[in-house]
């Protein structure tokens, strides 16, 4: 069978109301990855994070519930849990450091709530990089790397996390979808790097110097995910080093250089 017999694309604007008359009238499942592009543009961006962020999951919850989905998958961030001097766990406080952090935190409170009319799950995604990504944090560091730009790390060595490789982030969904009840989850990988540390790799990988600069950090703290609970009730364990992944995206942007 091919792709275009098994999916069915239909376009929206998340910040508008969804086209009811475009959309099945039953599924099983609601899988919410979308966020606002404007996220990093605050107050600017505030509408349209607020659309994308809290009022379309609103809606999409609701459309999931009236056409009898069993099943509701909401894809929020680590960031919700602020900076930490240790590996923060799904019971762990939150502490939302900005406006886009507290919209997805709002939009989490509202996926609970709907825990008795769907199966609710909410996956709090650590970094998750790979070829083809543009814009987040990983290839936009890597692309500094590659053209030999200075890098400007807050603190020293700066902000330790444990980034996933988009092939095993995205293994999480199939199980998610035969639990039976409600759940939350860091997805997160399986090493802990310093900003430090990570550049140094891209460059090796990348076969250049890394020019590092250090700059008093605004917010101490690091952002390391505890993984246990994804590999123990989903059963996905990250297989992708982080060496291995880096070099997948150099090789992607060599070869998007090539053909360009």
């Amino acid at each position: 069978m091919s792709v275009g017999e098994e999916v069915k694309w239909v376009e929206q604007d998340l910040t508008q109301p969804l086209h009811r008359e475009a959309l099945p009238p039953r599924l099983d499942a609601v899988i919410h990855l979308a966020q606002s592009r404007l996220y990093k543009q605050f107050p600017e961006g505030a509408a349209d994070v607020f659309e994308i962020n809290v009022q379309s999951t609103f809606r999409l919850l609701e459309y999931a519930r009236e056409v009898g989905a069993s099943h509701f998958v909401f894809a929020s961030t680590g960031g919700v849990y602020g900076s930490s001097d240790k590996a923060v766990s799904e019971t762990d406080r939150l502490n939302p450091l900005n406006f886009y952090l507290s919209s997805k935190y709002g939009a989490e409170s509202l996926v609970t709530s709907y825990d008795g009319f769907l199966t609710t799950v909410i996956f709090r995604f650590f970094f998750v990089y790979g070829p083809g990504q543009t814009q987040m944090m990983v290839p936009t560091l890597l692309g500094r790397v590659l053209s030999g730009q200075e890098i400007v790390v807050e603190g020293d060595p700066g902000l330790r996390m444990n980034p996933i490789y988009v092939d095993d982030a995205t293994r999480v969904f199939e199980p998610a979808l035969g639990l039976e009840q409600s759940n939350l989850f860091n997805v997160a990988g399986a090493e802990a790097v310093t900003l430090t540390e990570l550049v140094q790799l891209m460059a090796e990988v990348g076969g250049r110097e890394p020019h590092v600069e250090h700059a008093p950090a605004a917010q101490p703290g690091d952002l390391v995910g505890d993984n246990s609970k994804m590999r123990s009730v989903l059963g996905v364990e990250p297989e992708t080093s982080l060496r291995d992944g880096i070099t997948a995206m150099v090789e992607a942007m060599a070869t998007a250089e090539g053909a360009g």
